[in-house]
């Protein structure tokens, strides 16, 4: 008896697992097929060849929705200007971004998780707007400090998108923290904010902690902002040589001649040969032939590469600082040969792009 109850127990558990399977086939196949169908009409509204597919897939029913929406989303990874505009006002008619700004407060972290990577793909266009972009931004701010690691991450991601001043801010202030996101993240959300992060990362240059400043140094020579000059100008006097290194780097980036004499001082008096040679690739690349008496002292410097950086500098000043490496030749030792190396790799380059 016990026996044969065994038996029939296993066959109705075979007989649900295989219900249950089919199920889920059918269930697969009918999305597979509904996503299949409106895949065409996606790329008609992202490539504008239908002016009225748009409005089509804003009123698709539910069901052709959700097979429709994992493409979408895709696609707004990928794309940009009108195409992702198009993208984003669909969503947008549909109540999916609003959906987003409500379940970001959630308590499973799933669902908040889903509200900032959809902030994200729709930031560009939240920016902007009146009502959704100051609520996007709030959300987002209350997320990096989320207890969820995937949560935070998402939100500085999006904060990229969608931030503001006060969004520099707050992702800086959270590199301080226990649950601090990863610095390249954090970086790459405020070189996307622009110039509207350049006021935050002047502060955190002034700020404690050599790791942060030297972060803050680095982020504003990548966003070029002439706002940051006497800061940069500033830091080249920093009690730490990254922070000084760093901030050498980004005036050479940002490119302003006022910084030129703030750079010469560093060639001229900075201990730290690594220092040295970012003021000196600075002078390069900010092209300036003042920058030439403190470079040609700078060819016989100790180390090779201070005296190679210089005579590469030289190079990018055109014809007076070739003039001046021509000069050089017929110095003696280590700052000739600095000198003809420069002018015999300029000579090749040249030659190869004839």
């Amino acid at each position: 008896m016990i026996l044969l109850v065994s038996v029939i127990e296993a066959v109705v558990c075979l007989l649900v697992l295989c219900v249950s399977r089919l199920v889920r086939n059918r269930r697969e196949r009918v999305r597979r097929e509904a996503a299949t169908a409106t895949r065409p009409l996606i790329l008609q509204a992202v490539g504008h060849e239908d002016p009225d597919a748009g409005a089509v897939l804003a009123s698709l029913d539910q069901r052709s929705w959700r097979a429709a929406q994992p493409t979408v989303l895709r696609l707004l990874g990928r794309i940009k200007g009108g195409s992702h505009a198009s993208l984003t006002e669909i969503l947008l008619s549909r109540g999916i971004v609003d959906r987003a700004l409500t379940d970001g407060a959630r308590p499973r972290g799933l669902k908040r998780a889903h509200a900032a990577s959809l902030l994200a793909l729709t930031g560009h266009a939240l920016r902007t707007d009146p009502r959704r972009g100051p609520e996007a931004r709030a959300t987002l701010h209350r997320q990096l400090t989320d207890r969820n690691a995937t949560v935070r991450e998402g939100a500085v991601r999006a904060l990229g998108r969608v931030g503001d001043a006060d969004s520099a801010r707050l992702l800086l202030a959270q590199l301080r923290s226990p649950r601090a996101v990863a610095a390249g993240l954090t970086g790459d959300a405020l070189i996307r904010i622009g110039p509207a992060a350049v006021p935050a990362l002047i502060e955190a240059v002034h700020g404690t902690g050599g790791e942060h400043r030297a972060l803050a140094v680095e982020l504003l020579g990548l966003i070029r902002d002439r706002r940051a000059v006497a800061t940069l100008s500033t830091a080249l006097e920093d009690r730490s040589a990254a922070v000084r290194a760093s901030a050498a780097a980004a005036l050479g980036r940002v490119a302003e001649p006022a910084a030129v004499p703030a750079l010469i001082h560093t060639v001229r008096a900075d201990t730290s040969a690594r220092v040295a040679v970012a003021a000196s690739e600075a002078l390069g690349l900010i092209g300036d032939p003042g920058a030439i008496p403190v470079l040609r002292e700078a060819l016989a410097a100790d180390g090779y590469r201070q005296a190679h950086t210089a005579a590469q500098a030289l190079l990018r000043l055109g014809p007076a600082g070739r003039d001046a490496l021509t000069e050089s030749t017929l110095a003696e030792g280590s700052v000739a040969a600095h000198a003809r190396e420069a002018l015999a790799t300029a000579q090749v380059v040249a030659g190869g792009e004839r």
